[in-house]
C-alpha cells in the first residue's frame, strides 16, 4: 500500500468516527486536498473536522443530492 492510500485510510477512519456518512473519499495528488462525498453536512461536522485537523475549503451540491466537500489538512 502506498503512502497516499494510507493517508486516505487514516482520514477515512477519523471522519467516520465523527459520524459523517462517507460515500467516497479521494485525494488529489496535485493539490493534496481531499474530496469527500457525503449526503449531509452541517456546522457541527465542520467544527469536528476542524478539531481533527481538516480545514473546509469548499462544499458543492450535485443533482443527485450528494455534497462534494473539499478538505485540506491543516499545517501545524
Amino acid at each position: 500500500m502506498d503512502k497516499s492510500q494510507e493517508d486516505i485510510d487514516i482520514w477515512y477512519k477519523k471522519i467516520e468516527l465523527i459520524g459523517i456518512e462517507i460515500k467516497s473519499l479521494d485525494k488529489d495528488m496535485d493539490t493534496g486536498r481531499f474530496k469527500l462525498k457525503t449526503r449531509f453536512m452541517n456546522q457541527h461536522f465542520i467544527n469536528e473536522l476542524d478539531k481533527i485537523g481538516l480545514q473546509l475549503i469548499n462544499i458543492t451540491g450535485t443533482y443527485e443530492g450528494k455534497l462534494i466537500v473539499i478538505l485540506e489538512g491543516k499545517i501545524s
